[in-house]
């Protein structure tokens, strides 16, 4: 049950980068959570329902091929991720950060957020859900690489929505975020080389 609790902590911090990195500067993100931003800036739907409802099929095709013990955690996760994403949606009016701050804090922290996440051995839904998928038959793909891949099509959806330039920040903190997950995610083995029980 810990690391279920510790991934909550990593859904707060991408709640956070979300409402306090990228709506502010009127950015996108990308994976389901982009998807999520565009449909509040063009329907003004809650970003979080949107993600959880994104998530139903992959959740359904985890079932199969992962598990039923990884989907309800999934659930979990994914349900926490969209609850933050919404609950802390008063930040967005609370801070004004320049383009690229927002960039950095809202890769950055979405980033972190996952990575703590997947560090668990958990996936909080999305594109990490669908890599996991993907990893089951291509192991030594790194999951910030898996994710980069597939932002190119929110990118193109959100650039065609918005415009070029809000797409190519968006791409920006996508390369941050991906980074930072893939550091993230490895800090466990590092502390371990270092620190040997």
């Amino acid at each position: 049950m810990n690391h279920i609790m510790i991934s909550f902590i990593g859904c707060f911090i991408m709640g956070l980068g979300v409402n306090a990195g990228y709506v502010p500067v009127h950015l996108f993100s990308t994976g389901f959570p982009g998807i999520g931003i565009l449909t509040l800036y063009t329907l003004n739907w809650s970003p979080g329902i949107v993600v959880f409802a994104l998530n139903i099929p992959l959740l359904l095709l985890a079932w199969k091929r992962i598990g039923r013990s990884f989907v309800i955690q999934t659930v979990i996760v994914a349900g926490a991720l969209s609850i933050f994403l919404d609950l802390l949606d008063p930040i967005r009016n609370w801070v004004h950060p320049p383009l690229w701050l927002g960039n950095v804090i809202g890769g950055a922290c979405l980033g972190f957020g996952s990575g703590i996440v997947f560090s668990q051995g958990l996936t909080s839904g999305g594109v990490g859900l669908l890599g996991r998928l993907i990893q089951l038959h291509s192991p030594n793909l790194k999951m910030g690489t898996i994710h980069i891949a597939f932002d190119f099509v929110v990118l193109i959806l959100g650039a065609m929505i918005m415009d070029i330039k809000t797409a190519f920040f968006t791409f920006l903190a996508s390369l941050i975020m991906g980074r930072t997950m893939d550091f993230t995610k490895s800090l466990p083995h590092l502390i371990a080389r270092f620190h040997p029980r």
